[in-house]
């Protein structure tokens, strides 16, 4: 079985570390997306049976329905698998609880990110790499951070620097697998010959393969700080001070006894 400890992972590593947290609490992630997704799912199915509605506004109003749902839902799956990485309990009602005070920082971030990418893409469509690279960790920062919005951008900034390759690459790796995985999904849809199958078994990928999306995007972000902060040398301190408390304490308290 994958390892999953804390500590430095080349990029295909990283996303075998994906998975093999997804495999650990796989219910937790789905019930996460279903939650993010339903009401994607009931619009875009009650848009399509109205026929008054037109193509353009039913493409609206389902993508600014999905880029919510999915901003939440990716939030609450970095939380929950960030408590599993760092040794906790993964807690659907706690990762929720946390996620939602934090939904307008999100959704401010997202709309300024997408304003970058829209630059980057008039930049000969390079640019969009370049800002999926610097700002990859503005969501984390936000959710395991508690950091403001500047405060989010400027910090992705500082872990990408001299690592935007490695964090690009990965998630190149994790997307293509993601789209390989859709396409067959949607084939098969498209056999089927039905608008309402199509959208419910799209959907139900998006359930079950996304979660894999937002804890590669978790990874990425702590193994950017163990590579530049050291952050899983000063998990370990800080574990041994506790447990050389521990120690004392119960040894001060066997001492008061006798």
């Amino acid at each position: 079985m994958t390892d999953v400890r804390l500590r430095a992972r080349s990029v295909s590593e990283l996303v075998d570390a994906a998975f093999a947290l997804y495999r650990r609490d796989s219910n937790q992630y789905i019930l996460v997306m279903a939650v993010a997704t339903i009401p994607q799912l009931v619009s875009r199915l009650f848009l399509r049976s109205d026929g008054t509605m037109g193509l353009g506004l039913f493409a609206l109003v389902t993508g600014l329905i999905s880029s919510f749902t999915f901003m939440i839902g990716s939030a609450a799956i970095m939380k929950l698998g960030s408590e599993v990485y760092l040794g906790e309990q993964a807690d659907f009602s706690h990762a929720v609880g946390s996620v939602i005070p934090k939904v307008f920082a999100l959704l401010w971030a997202g709309f300024l990110k997408a304003i970058l990418y829209a630059i980057g893409f008039l930049v000969f469509f390079v640019g969009e790499f370049y800002v999926a690279a610097r700002f990859f960790a503005v969501a984390a920062v936000i959710v395991l951070e508690d950091g403001g919005v500047n405060e989010a951008f400027s910090r992705s900034s500082a872990l990408s620097n001299g690592r935007k390759r490695h964090i690009l690459n990965t998630l190149l790796l994790v997307w293509i697998i993601y789209f390989l995985l859709s396409m067959g999904v949607s084939l098969v849809a498209n056999i089927m010959g039905s608008t309402v199958v199509t959208i419910v078994l799209t959907t139900a990928f998006q359930i079950v393969a996304y979660p894999i999306i937002g804890l590669t995007d978790m990874l990425l972000y702590y193994d950017c700080r163990i590579r530049g902060e050291g952050f899983d040398i000063e998990r370990m301190a800080a574990s041994m001070d506790g447990d050389r408390g521990s120690a004392s304490g119960a040894s001060g308290a066997a001492g008061a006894t006798t």
